[in-house]
């Protein structure tokens, strides 16, 4: 009986001491406790209320250092500064949300209405103090303390100076003031003009014509809208908006060449290279003799130039991009590669394997020399009313389709600039209904390479054995048999 007692108390004991640890734990740990409130405790609460064009002056101190941010103007005209950096592009829609979020401050939850302790939840030694200075009739200042992000990570402990209690307010509109003043310039390096009116039809999102310039190649290249596509009775087939002009001219692949041609837009950097560059840092960097230049000209009229100079090596020793320049921006921005489209796209790259963009239905005439001599006229513009002549008599259009599309096909290999007097293999001669005109040349080269020349221009090379497969297409089209697409 007495062992039975002696257990009793001495469970007692322990329970008393485990409540009372319990206890302790609870009185120690008031940030925990505070977060335990059920969702029908947690209200938000508008701590103040400001018209964000009232902010004269905001200053903003954190880890990364300290700087103001000044008002010109006022009312609809305000606009918004940092004095040292008023030179470089800012981005607006940063410091628009910087002032909208100091003039305006909800607080997700009350957790304390004096604390003790600040240092539980970071406001000992806060993120960020960011000072309001209002030119409102009162002069109104609020000052906003911000401390360590809270347990459920969405939001952050805030004070308002002159407040004994701690709040909650969300992180997304905590955060614009963590930032330092470098990282309010804006990265991107262009983004297209809006329209000015109903009756504005620019289109602002076009580049009228890029010229690439590069250190590893001794040509340029030159891309250009295709003007043809304006004409509503023009007769063309590219599925692409764009052509290359030099240094030959093709018709784009509208799937490989997006990047190119629309870089541009949006075009953004990875990070801060040298503000204000002078002289030394443009040769240092590689802006002086740069691996590529890039002229765009876009619709609208404005004019962007962009120079890529050396390779940026990380503290790591690794390659993470490059050095840049945009003509009319004191800044040397970095950017990754995968982002610079012109450094190292070629021409076969990009272009079409069509080596016209004549449509079946467009043509008027085909004559093929060489191997044979056909004289094909075309009638029709359309399925409906599609008809081939070879040399007077009607033929099976379908064929002529098939033997045509492999004559298009024709493998452009390598770039090809060098003249030559041979006597071409095979000439194809292609018109139009609306008097156009492609002269397309097949002519023997060195090494099991034909030279293919259009319109009077060499441009590529491709392997013999295509050739030598077009001669017997031919004849096999001319004794009414079914070509063959493979070489």
């Amino acid at each position: 009986m007495k062992k039975n007692i002696k257990f009793i108390v001495i469970f007692c004991v322990i329970v008393v001491l485990l409540a009372g640890g319990l206890i302790a734990l609870k009185l120690t740990a008031p940030e925990e406790a505070e977060e335990e409130k059920t969702e029908a405790e947690v209200t938000t609460q508008l701590l103040y209320d400001k018209n964000p064009r009232d902010i004269e002056k905001l200053t903003i101190e954190n880890e990364k250092g300290v700087y103001d941010i000044d008002r010109k103007g006022e009312g609809d005209d305000a606009r918004w500064f940092i004095a040292d950096i008023a030179n470089l592009p800012l981005s607006e829609q940063t410091l628009s949300s910087i002032i909208e979020n100091a003039a305006s401050l909800t607080a997700q939850q009350t957790v304390v209405e004096s604390a003790e302790d600040l240092s539980i939840y970071g406001l000992d030694k806060p993120s960020a103090k960011v000072t309001a200075a209002f030119s409102d009739s009162a002069g109104t200042v609020k000052t906003i303390l911000v401390g360590n992000k809270t347990p459920k990570g969405t939001t952050r402990y805030v004070m308002v100076d002159g407040d004994p209690k701690v709040y909650t307010a969300y992180n997304t509109a905590m955060e614009y003031f963590l930032n330092g003043k470098y990282e309010i310039i804006n990265r991107t390096v262009y983004t297209a003009k809006a329209a000015q009116s109903a009756d504005d039809t620019t289109n602002y999102t076009r580049v009228n014509k890029m010229t690439i310039s590069r250190a590893d190649i001794d040509y340029d290249i030159v891309i250009e809208y295709d003007t043809r596509l304006d004409d509503p009775n023009a007769m063309v087939a590219n599925s692409s908006s764009y052509v290359i002009t030099e240094p030959v001219f093709r018709e784009l692949n509208p799937e490989k060449c997006s990047a190119v041609t629309e870089g541009i837009f949006g075009l953004t950097a990875s990070d801060l290279g040298v503000l204000n560059p002078n002289e030394e840092d443009m040769e240092n960097y590689g802006i002086n003799s740069p691996a590529a230049e890039i002229t765009f000209e876009i619709g609208g009229g404005d004019v962007v130039n962009i120079k890529i100079g050396k390779e940026f090596i990380d503290e790591d020793g690794k390659k993470a991009g490059r050095f840049v320049y945009v003509d009319g921006i004191s800044i040397i921005y970095i950017f990754t590669e995968d982002s610079l489209p012109w450094l190292d796209v070629m021409p076969l790259d990009i272009v079409t394997t069509m080596f016209t963009g004549n449509y079946v239905y467009a043509l008027s005439s085909v004559d093929i020399t060489g191997a044979a001599d056909l004289h094909l006229t075309i009638k029709g513009n359309s399925a409906d009313d599609f008809e081939v002549f070879l040399n007077g008599e009607k033929t099976d259009d379908s064929a002529f389709k098939d033997l045509y599309q492999f004559i298009l096909r024709a493998p452009s290999d390598e770039l090809y600039f060098e003249e030559t007097t041979a006597e071409p293999t095979v000439s194809v001669d292609i018109k139009t209904q609306d008097g156009g005109r492609d002269l397309i040349e097949f002519i023997p080269g060195e090494g099991r390479k034909s030279i293919i020349r259009l319109n009077g221009q060499s441009v590529y090379t491709c392997a013999t054995s295509y050739v030598d497969r077009l001669v017997k297409n031919i004849e096999l089209y001319m004794n009414g048999e079914e070509i063959i697409t493979s070489w």
